[in-house]
This record gives structure tokens, sequence and C-alpha cells, in this order.
């Protein structure tokens, strides 16, 4: 499945769910989209991955770079309802000491707060 992006304004933060898999061409859709958010103003970004069933090298690329270009602009990029294989890819990568992850998206809207 062809990965689907929705996006959802919650105060300040905007969340993306993320529905398939996230390789290919749809890392560098998702890279667009985060992008044209932050040209947007909207620096604090959570991606809810809790339909993600697959996420490939380059992907994992994409994703680490665009933390650094929000972090870059002010900004914070998460990651929410992370799946036990992503968090396993994450873990065996070293990438879960960079990214701040969490089980709900409430949690990390909540993260925002403090």
């Amino acid at each position: 499945m062809a990965l689907q992006i929705a996006r959802r304004d919650v105060g300040s933060v905007t969340v993306l769910d993320l529905k398939g898999k996230l390789a290919g061409e749809a890392g560098l859709t998702l890279v667009d989209t985060v992008e044209t958010l932050v040209q947007d103003g909207r620096q604090q970004v959570v991606l809810n991955l809790g339909e993600v069933s697959f996420v490939d090298s380059g992907s994992l690329g994409n994703l680490l770079s665009l933390r650094g270009a929000v972090v870059k602009q002010g900004g914070a990029l998460k990651l929410s309802n992370v799946q036990a294989r992503i968090s396993d890819l994450l873990v065996a990568t070293k990438l879960e000491m960079v990214f701040d992850t969490f089980e709900s998206e409430t949690d990390a809207l909540k993260s925002f707060e403090s």
C-alpha cells in the first residue's frame, strides 16, 4: 500500500497520520510535506506511525534529515504510536537516541507543553 498522509492541526502542533509503507518515493513525499509545514511556520510536528507497516533505510535517513531541518528552524519532530517492529529498527540503528518517541499521540502532544 502506498503511503497516505493525513494532516491535522492540534493547537500549535501539526499531526501527520501516516498509513502504509514508508519507502522509496513515499519518503520523499513526506520530506516535501514536512518542509512545506516548516515554511508555513508549523515547526512542531508529530508523525503518527501507528499504521505504518514498513520503513526502509532510505526513509530512515529522510526522517533523520527532516528532524535536523525542523530543529534548525527552532521546532521539533516527534514520533508517536511507534509499533514494536519500527521501535526495534530505531534501536538497531541507534536512532532511538535521536528521536523523541511516544507510545501515544496524547503523550507526544503533551510533550510540547513542557
